[in-house]
């Protein structure tokens, strides 16, 4: 009879540790983890603007839209937002029309991306 009250015993005994760190997780301080990447566009072409750019989760359908909202010219930047850590496809557009795709590129969370348009 012991021996089945000292197991009882520490059941409980772990039960209330589990709900002690249960209760711990998340909601901000220290080690809290916000998986954002924050995505900025560079233009490192000579003579073309980039006129549009999208992000896309890939492998989805649909798109952002613009996210520049004005011509990129040359040796310009732009910061275009916050992303969820992981893969998107790029849809950009530079002048005279011509429409680029690119897939998987990787938003990394904690880190300023930069796409480079050449």
């Amino acid at each position: 009879m012991f021996r089945t009250s000292r197991n009882a015993f520490t059941g409980l005994l772990l039960s209330a540790a589990l709900l002690v760190t249960a209760g711990c997780g998340g909601g901000g301080g220290v080690g809290y983890y916000e998986p954002l990447g924050s995505v900025e566009v560079a233009n490192l072409t000579a003579f073309e603007d980039v006129t549009y750019f999208s992000l896309t989760p890939a492998g989805s359908f649909g798109g952002s839209g613009d996210l520049l909202g004005f011509p990129l010219f040359p040796g310009e930047a732009a910061y275009v937002g916050d992303f969820y850590e992981d893969y998107y496809d790029v849809d950009y557009e530079l002048d005279y029309g011509f429409m680029y795709w690119e897939p998987d590129y990787f938003v990394a969370a904690g880190f300023i991306n930069t796409f480079d348009v050449f």
